[in-house]
């Protein structure tokens, strides 16, 4: 399994471990579950670690914390609502969401 692959079964694995949603992990716990899955995968260090969004340029409106893995060919964004990584951060869930109600992203994500 390649290590893209590892990291979102490990998300996944942990998403089971936290009694919250993906959103609410998201609001307020994304410190503790990126620590969290970091510590899963051996800890902070070489490729990978957890980075804040509000210390990336165009970002500083999102006190948010993901894990962030080099790919080599350029970052790769994971957090509890993306679990299989994005290059873009624009799309992560949390920052696609903005402006939406809570209501309104769960129930469109159980149709």
């Amino acid at each position: 399994m390649n290590k893209k692959n590892t990291i979102t079964q490990t998300i996944r694995k942990s998403l089971t471990e936290f009694p919250e949603d993906p959103y609410d992990i998201n609001c307020g716990q994304c410190e503790d579950f990126a620590i969290h899955v970091i510590d899963q995968l051996g800890g902070e260090g070489g490729d990978l670690y957890m980075v804040w969004l509000d210390d990336i340029e165009h970002y500083s409106n999102f006190s948010h914390a993901v894990i962030r893995w080099d790919s080599g060919d350029g970052f790769i964004y994971f957090d509890s609502e993306c679990p299989e990584g994005t290059d873009n951060l624009d799309r992560l869930p949390l920052v696609a969401n903005t402006g939406r109600l809570r209501k309104e992203v769960l129930a469109e994500r159980s149709q």
